[in-house]
């Protein structure tokens, strides 16, 4: 008698602490709605999620006062997080904290430097664009200036800082436990104990097993169905027999091309053909054609070599053509002085003194004449 009622105690001690159906449904929707990251604990792989997150996906449940107006289970974040306590305290989760890496606590480090180095320089250049604008209007552009290269500045810290975010929720988290086993709302980590099968994994299951005895089974199949699965299964082994070929011959293509060009062509027939695409994409494109550098660099030298040659041929026109103009040029300025030359032989120049001279006698003999003939007038 004593055994069995210590075997009651035992039965009702440990019956409060299972979860009930609701809790089991709600910690399920739990489970494959709230967003989860990937973390280490004690060098185990587990799923761990957000307090806050698991708070606002129960506010968006169909136990929550939106959708369920009469005995809602959920009216606000308290009734939430007492809910989420009592299902901790159950084993369907527990609380962890984040063990902060050496490399992450240097970069905590720098940025908390460098938001009070820029804090100051914000302080300083407050300062001085104070006493510009009280000076003049030009410093008013510059430190217009200076804000937006400030701004700039600040844009690309945030594009940094939503990268590095990036990158850490790619990450695992490395975790431990933590001493206080309760529920508290905020950036809490709480590692997931509970993992059901979801349904999908239990009907690829079931399948894979139907199958398996279905192929064991297959002298039992009638005559037409073995028939028809033989011929598929010869169509099958055709095509994978026909796709290695492709890749044999596209490889001896691409060698005896490579081998004749002296490795400058690199000429590939169906180029995703090995990759890792889609059925129809591996087939996509048709060729794929490559030069190599070094030939590329030649063709650029050849171009170049012919353009300079064909530069050197007009700057030879030109000065050809510069030459017959000097030539031309100088042959009427030859003309030009054998016309004056001309001109001074037939016409002579004579200075201002002699023509003087000579005018007055000119004058003297005239006078001379006029007189003679008076005289003989008068005898």
């Amino acid at each position: 008698m004593a055994e069995r009622k210590k075997s009651r105690k035992k039965v009702d001690e440990v019956e409060p602490d299972k979860p009930t159906k609701e809790e089991y449904a709600v910690a399920k929707f739990l489970r494959f709605n709230c967003p989860v990251r990937d973390g280490k604990l004690v060098g185990m792989e587990v799923k761990c999620f957000f307090a806050s997150k698991a708070v606002d996906t129960l506010l968006e449940s169909k136990w929550s006062s939106a959708k369920m107006k009469k005995d809602a289970l959920f009216t606000t974040r308290a009734s939430c997080v007492t809910y989420c306590n009592r299902l901790l305290q159950k084993g369907l989760f527990h609380r962890a904290e984040k063990v902060e890496r050496k490399k992450d606590r240097d970069k905590s480090k720098k940025k908390k430097k460098l938001k009070e180095g820029e804090k100051e320089e914000e302080s300083n250049n407050e300062d001085v664009k104070e006493k510009k604008t009280k000076k003049d209007k030009k410093s008013k552009k510059e430190t217009d200036g200076e804000k937006v290269e400030e701004e700039e500045k600040k844009d690309d810290g945030e594009k940094k800082e939503k990268s590095e975010e990036k990158k850490k929720k790619g990450k695992r988290l490395k975790l431990s436990m933590h001493d206080d086993q309760r529920f508290v709302d905020g950036e809490e980590i709480y590692v997931w104990i509970y993992d059901p099968v979801p349904l999908k994994t239990f009907l690829i299951g079931l399948l894979m097993v139907f199958g398996a005895i279905g192929l064991c089974l297959f002298p039992l199949w009638p005559e037409e169905v073995r028939i028809g699965v033989y011929y598929i299964s010869l169509a099958a082994a055709g095509f994978v027999g026909f796709i290695l070929s492709l890749v044999v011959v596209r490889l001896v293509l691409f060698c005896i091309i490579w081998v004749f060009t002296l490795g400058k062509h690199h000429f590939w027939l169906l180029p995703n053909l090995t990759e890792d695409v889609g059925f129809f994409d591996s087939f996509k494109p048709l060729y794929k054609h490559d030069l190599r550098k070094d030939a590329q660099i030649s063709t650029d030298k050849k171009d170049k070599i012919e353009d300079g040659a064909k530069g050197d041929k007009g700057l030879k026109d030109e000065q050809d053509g510069k030459s017959g103009e000097k030539e031309e040029l100088e042959g009427s300025a030859g003309a030009q002085e054998n016309g004056e030359n001309g001109v001074n032989g037939e016409f002579e120049i004579v200075e201002k003194d002699d023509l003087e001279e000579e005018t007055g006698e000119e004058e003297e003999e005239e006078r001379s004449g006029s007189e003679e003939e008076t005289e003989t007038k008068e005898g």
